[in-house]
């Protein structure tokens, strides 16, 4: 069978197909569980606060980055992916005994959080090992197609089974596919590393002496802030909301319209899995950057369905292109030997995402929808306009191959 593009190597196609299961099921525990926290509190900032806390333990990104660089990624790969089969199974055991509560939710996801960031600091490091820097931006948004492909599916499945058979089903489903997606990593062939002693401190040090010598990455590590910061809070905090409050929708809605913005950011990382889009990345970027915030600040204006529609699929086109160009930047200026380094300093770009969750949530909660997004789009293009201005070498930065 014939395979396109990097999908031809052997060892990067089982993490691929891996990823795929790994991302449905983790988009089916955010739909069905963001509908039962919403339906049972009916508060922005508890649903805010959820949603930050699988992403609040990238604050240790830079210790799990160290750590890995001194390890074989395919064995931190498996463990990371062992612990969200655990945590699966923990949460089936709670709703088969009815004690899914909000506390227990929250305080169990936050060690999901901190396996989900070994798990992409792991992960982008082996893709790196597997792949030629030439090949890496189609290996990037291949990664990156699939799991937006997941994010159109797997929403669909989770409303499904949480509407016509309840949160138990959907958990058994959500440990089947994470099971599998740790089977198949043990079949990727990946070579040694030479273990030692490892000071975390010095690997932390040595990382960010690493990234102030290089300004590109510097500006990289302020756009993923930003990103993460303004942009990536809609789905978490502010679509449900317009599903349940200004559309009369349920679960089903919240996965369809969710899937809109899955769809347009399919759409994005397929357009660059064929081709580039500019040997600029640098402008590039900050392009869509603007596109994507205007997409955003549309959503608290339009409240024709088809309309809408078309909008959340632009959203998500522009933010695939965004941050695949900003992955592929990262990985083809890095050195091989602090890679996980580098990643774990780049994660602390997406702590900014669960300040920015819990801030949306008390806004909507404060001052409605509709305030909220405006007000935070706004803030996020003059600060886009800021760093665009002042980061001179990122707009310069020429593709290298």
């Amino acid at each position: 069978m014939k395979y396109p593009g990097q999908l031809k190597n052997n060892k990067f196609r089982k993490l691929w197909f891996a990823d795929t299961l790994i991302g449905t099921a983790d988009q089916i525990e955010i739909l069905v569980i963001s509908w039962l926290i919403i339906t049972k509190t009916d508060s922005g900032l508890i649903l805010g606060i959820y949603s930050a806390i699988r992403f609040v333990s990238t604050i240790f990104a830079p210790f799990i980055g160290g750590i890995i660089d001194n390890f074989n990624k395919k064995t931190t790969l498996k463990i990371s992916r062992f612990y969200m089969l655990i945590h699966s199974l923990i949460f089936l055991y709670l709703s088969i005994n009815d004690l899914l509560s909000t506390f227990n939710i929250i305080f169990i996801t936050f060690f999901y959080g901190i396996a989900r960031t070994s798990d992409r600091i792991s992960r982008e490091s082996l893709t790196q090992l597997l792949i030629s820097k030439i090949n890496l931006r189609n290996a990037s948004a291949l990664i990156r197609s699939i799991m937006d492909f997941a994010k159109i599916i797997g929403p669909l499945i989770g409303a499904i089974i949480y509407s016509y058979y309840g949160i138990t089903q959907a958990y058994i489903l959500i440990a089947i596919l994470y099971l599998f997606s740790f089977l198949i990593i043990f079949s990727i062939d990946v070579p040694s590393v030479n273990y030692h002693k490892i000071n975390i401190i010095k690997e932390i040090k040595t990382g960010i002496k690493y990234l102030n010598k290089n300004k590109v990455l510097v500006s990289i590590m302020f756009f993923a802030g930003l990103a993460n910061l303004i942009l990536f809070t809609l789905p978490g905090a502010y679509l449900p909301f317009i599903i349940k409050d200004i559309i009369n929708g349920n679960a089903s809605d919240l996965a369809l319209f969710n899937s809109f913005t899955a769809i347009g950011a399919l759409i994005g990382s397929l357009i660059l899995s064929f081709g580039n889009l500019s040997n600029r990345p640098g402008k590039l970027v900050f392009s869509f950057l603007i596109i994507w915030h205007f997409s955003m600040f549309l959503t608290s204006i339009i409240t024709n369905k088809l309309l809408l529609t078309l909008i959340l699929v632009i959203y998500g086109a522009a933010g695939s292109i965004t941050m695949i160009s900003l992955a592929v930047l990262v990985l083809s200026i890095t050195q091989k030997d602090m890679i996980g380094r580098i990643i774990g300093i780049r994660q602390l770009a997406i702590f900014t995402l669960p300040v920015g969750l819990v801030i949306s949530g008390y806004l909507i909660d404060t001052f409605g929808i509709i305030f909220s997004i405006q007000s935070v789009t706004i803030i996020g293009l003059i600060i886009t306009l800021t760093l665009g201005y002042k980061s001179k070498k990122f707009m310069n930065y020429k593709n290298i191959n």
